[in-house]
């Protein structure tokens, strides 16, 4: 059970990660355009899609971890 709450945390920090430090560091300008948009808002365009992918590789990372804890026992 530990391993798994280290691993929700590990993602959640990836996560807030994405949308602050991230877009700080790197997107913290106006030029050049990204796609036709500024880079910061380029950032906030690709942050939502790369989400969903970082939970899913760590369902399925629990799902490896713990396969006492399938759908099927809920």
């Amino acid at each position: 059970m530990k391993q798994a709450v280290r691993n929700w945390l590990i993602a959640a920090i990836a996560v807030y990660g994405l949308y602050t430090i991230i877009s700080v560091a790197f997107f913290n300008h106006a030029k050049p355009a990204i796609l036709g948009m500024p880079p910061m808002l380029f950032w906030f365009t690709v942050v939502p899609l790369v989400t969903p992918l970082i939970l899913g590789g760590l369902y399925l990372l629990d799902k490896a971890v713990n396969p006492q804890w399938d759908e099927e026992g809920f």
